[in-house]
């Protein structure tokens, strides 16, 4: 049975890069707000952290949680599924050590024992799980499901029901499961060496009460026997062999039928080992969409471009921190995101205006998008990010309080090593860096940072007091907003008509 692994996370089994970026954009205060179940909250701020990269498996997970959000009993009951399957190798491992130990084996005898009581506790699994393929298939079969990965998995499970290999290996497992060493007759092949001595034993046959067993040739399959081999068939009795050698000749053989169910079902087992865990991302994700939308707010699923297209557009884009905080909806400030043949957006205001929710709503958005959740936008258009970077002068609290030129020197070095690790197509978002420097060396810093930006190219969000920084800026290349003094934390966009740049000349 030839297998793969399955997720309910990736098509392409893309393993992202972390972004470290929750924590600037209060995405972790948010979420463990919306959920008082931490556990699961971790996993999910876990997964959020991996941004994908590719837009088939962003779709791929899109359409996941439309079923599962739209299917809520499907959703309730996958949940139960898993959660049992995810046990049953926990349950596994306790049952073998249940079993004798073989340390106390002292004779073939007891050891042969041993051996086969972990053949018993092997053989109980592939029926538990035939049983459990069938159970989720009918579970899937019964939903209109339209997600790719959902119908793969309900897809595996129907051909699992049907596969002859499956049915041979729960045949085999029952024959140990339901009966004791006594009560059977056993033929084993021995391999000898150049020397005629043994050095291989492998059971050949077994008769049951006398009556041949339909599985002796399937046990066969199980081993693969190099041609040349000098094989003799052995019995005990005609053979003169002692009592013990013999039952030390059977432990061998049984031993390695154990290790072969053993080995064809933990890789049956791993298929699907895991789902459970892959599943309370979702859970969380239905969470974070319910509490928006009880507090009557749009949520969308974004369109997904590739890289190169260069495109984020998001219109009436809220703040999540804000969401998990109110109780309604209607004190929470939209505003657009606009970046098309654009460089980055440069955002400018007062104090507690409204600049660092306008780019904590976008990161936010942004890193949602990519994680294949809905967004708190009214529509969105996104051109993946290949990484995300960010600097919160806010959010660094370690910064020594007063010592302006130290907090400048540690600022200086935060963004040198954001500036090493950009990659093409990335997103930078800066929050009020530079903030305890002169106007002229922050904007000057500033400035030759956002002119290496293009050369990537990468995009940027950045809020500032830097008012200078917006006198050197090209608004046909940079989208320039500012806060909108007639309503607080709305941001209106300044257009190129209405700016005129200051050359370097002019500014020096």
């Amino acid at each position: 049975m030839k297998n793969h692994k399955f997720s309910l996370l990736s098509i392409t089994g893309e393993e992202p890069g972390r972004c470290d970026i929750l924590y600037d954009l209060s995405i972790d205060r948010a979420m463990y707000r919306i959920c008082t179940d931490h556990r699961r909250v971790d996993y999910f701020l876990d997964v959020l952290s991996r941004p994908l990269t590719a837009v088939e498996d962003i779709t791929f997970r899109q359409q996941i949680f439309r079923d599962l959000l739209e299917m809520p009993e499907l959703f309730e009951k996958l949940c139960l599924q898993f959660s049992r399957y995810d046990r049953i190798k926990s349950d596994w491992q306790e049952m073998k050590l249940g079993a004798p130990p073989s340390a106390a084996a002292a004779n073939p005898e007891a050891l042969l024992d041993h051996i086969f009581a972990s053949l018993k506790v092997t053989a109980f699994f592939p029926g538990t799980i035939a049983a459990f393929f069938r159970s989720v298939y009918e579970l899937l079969e019964k939903h209109p499901i339209r997600a790719e990965g959902l119908i793969a998995l309900r897809d595996y499970c129907g051909r699992m029901i049907e596969n002859d290999s499956l049915d041979e290996l729960v045949r085999i497992a029952q024959c140990f499961r339901y009966h004791t060493p006594d009560q059977f007759t056993f033929e084993m092949a021995l391999t000898l060496d150049e020397s005629l001595r043994a050095c291989g034993v492998e059971l050949s046959g077994i008769e049951k009460f006398e009556e041949k067993s339909a599985f002796a040739t399937a046990i066969g399959k199980l081993f693969s026997r190099k041609e040349g081999d000098k094989q003799v068939l052995i019995d005990a009795e005609a053979d003169g062999a002692s009592y013990e050698d013999a039952l030390s000749l059977l432990g061998d053989a049984l031993g390695q039928i154990d290790r072969a169910l053993t080995a064809v079902t933990s890789n049956l087992y791993d298929v699907m080992y895991g789902l459970s865990r892959e599943l309370m991302f979702y859970e969380i994700a239905v969470a974070y969409h319910d509490h928006v939308t009880s507090l009557s707010l749009p949520t969308c699923i974004p369109e997904m471009l590739p890289a190169e297209r260069d495109l984020l557009i998001m219109h009436g884009v809220r703040d999540l921190v804000l969401c998990s905080t109110c109780e309604s909806g209607d004190a929470i400030v939209p505003n657009d995101m606009e970046i098309e043949e654009l460089q980055g957006i440069l955002v400018k205001g007062l104090t507690d205006t409204g600049k660092t929710v306008y780019l904590r709503s976008c990161g936010t958005a942004m890193i949602f998008a990519q994680a294949g959740l809905p967004v708190l936008a009214e529509d969105a258009t996104l051109s993946v990010r290949t990484a995300f970077f960010s600097h919160f002068s806010s959010a660094e609290e370690e910064f020594l309080k007063g010592d302006v030129t130290g907090r400048f020197d540690q600022e200086a070095r935060e963004i040198a090593a954001i500036i090493d690790h950009l990659t093409p197509h990335c997103l930078v978002m800066l929050n009020e860096t530079f903030q305890t420097t002169s106007y002229q060396e922050g904007t000057e810093a500033i400035y030759n940072i956002l002119s290496v930006l293009p050369l990537l190219p990468a995009k940027f969000l950045f809020v500032t007091h830097l008012t200078r920084l917006f006198d050197r800026m090209d608004a046909s290349r940079v989208c320039l907003m500012e806060t909108d003094p007639g309503g607080r934390f709305k941001l209106k966009r300044i257009r190129p008509e209405d700016h005129h740049p200051v050359s370097d000349e002019e500014q020096a």
